[in-house]
């Protein structure tokens, strides 16, 4: 896989990493909780492509990375039950 194809994954799972902070951190916790926003600053922005962004997104999650944001914010959801 290259170009245009790699390119598209790679903004998936983007999305995948987004949702999950989002919904981990900021939905939780305040859009506007100055720690929560200086954790990503610190995590997330500051270090930049200096280190493993996995580890960076392990730091600001407090536990590995989930889709389950993600299949919920896209209707895909798992139900519990089934």
């Amino acid at each position: 896989m290259g170009g245009y194809d790699a390119g598209y994954y790679g903004y998936l799972w983007s999305k995948v990493f987004s949702q999950d902070m989002f919904e981990a951190r900021f939905k939780k916790e305040g859009l506007f909780n100055k720690q929560t926003g200086m954790d990503y600053r610190r995590e997330i922005l500051a270090p930049g492509g200096s280190c493993d962004a996995s580890i960076s997104l392990e730091k600001f999650l407090g536990r590995k990375p989930q889709n389950t944001a993600f299949m919920r914010a896209i209707g895909l959801a798992c139900d519990e039950e089934h």
